[in-house]
């Protein structure tokens, strides 16, 4: 029995179970957290997180049991979240390369209409400002150092207090003051068709990818280590009756 690759094994394992466990409560916090309008990751978060969770617990039920059957099924799943988080950390590594925004959108030369199509499609940010405007998100979590509540919800200049709200599809201002009397001005066109606000909506969508990246990757490389000490005492595992056996 090779102790110092069952202890690797172990090590790695635990690791990668830690980190399910966290990507997991990090999906939920987003649930509660985020606005449903540019929520994007939290699913994936979920998924991979119960995949890390659950799959590695294989290899230490092998370990104690030394088994080669569990061994088996331990190197074939984890080949499968290996594929299933290439995927993930592929699309990543493209957000991560090619869809910059600056820190502060309303600092960026550039329109949505020359970066949507990339990576974000123009229907997405259609979709979002539609459920902005239909969810009354701005008074969900807002927050004065959220840049899509900054440039998509704040009011403009000169509206002062004024506010629309009660009806389903209708504005609804942080600071409300008079129902239903809103210069034209101040309608929610004029803040969802600005420059800020659309960038500010395109990178709030991208910053969720690139933190599932800081996950991701870590994930893949541990994913390929066990992958391959799993291997190795896969090889010189010897098991005559197809169940229970001992390491040579």
């Amino acid at each position: 029995m090779s102790e110092l690759r069952t202890g690797f094994l172990t090590m790695a394992t635990i690791i990668l179970i830690c980190m399910g466990l966290t990507m997991t409560g990090t999906g939920l916090y987003y649930r509660k957290t985020v606005s449903q309008c540019i929520r994007e990751t939290d699913r994936s978060f979920i998924v991979i997180g119960l995949l890390l969770l659950v799959i590695p617990q294989f290899a230490l039920y092998a370990i104690c049991f030394r088994s080669k059957r569990m061994f088996t099924t331990y190197i074939y799943a984890m080949i499968f979240v290996c594929i299933f988080l290439g995927g993930y950390s592929l699309k990543c590594f493209i957000y991560n390369t090619t869809f910059g925004i600056a820190k502060n959108p309303a600092e960026d030369k550039r329109t949505a209409k020359q970066l949507v199509g990339q990576l974000v499609p123009a229907s997405k940010l259609a979709k979002v400002s539609d459920c902005i405007i239909h969810n009354h998100n701005c008074d969900y979590n807002a927050s004065q150092n959220s840049n899509v509540w900054k440039f998509c919800c704040a009011q403009p200049k000169g509206c002062g207090e004024r506010t629309m709200f009660g009806q389903p599809g209708e504005w609804s201002w942080k600071h409300q003051h008079v129902e239903n009397h809103v210069p034209e001005d101040c309608s929610y066109e004029y803040c969802l068709s600005c420059r800020g606000c659309q960038l500010s909506i395109l990178k709030a969508i991208v910053h969720q990818w690139k933190y599932l990246s800081m996950f991701s990757y870590p994930s893949l490389f541990l994913v390929f280590v066990s992958l391959a000490i799993a291997k190795s005492i896969f090889d010189t595992f010897d098991e005559p009756d197809d169940y229970r056996g001992h390491y040579t």
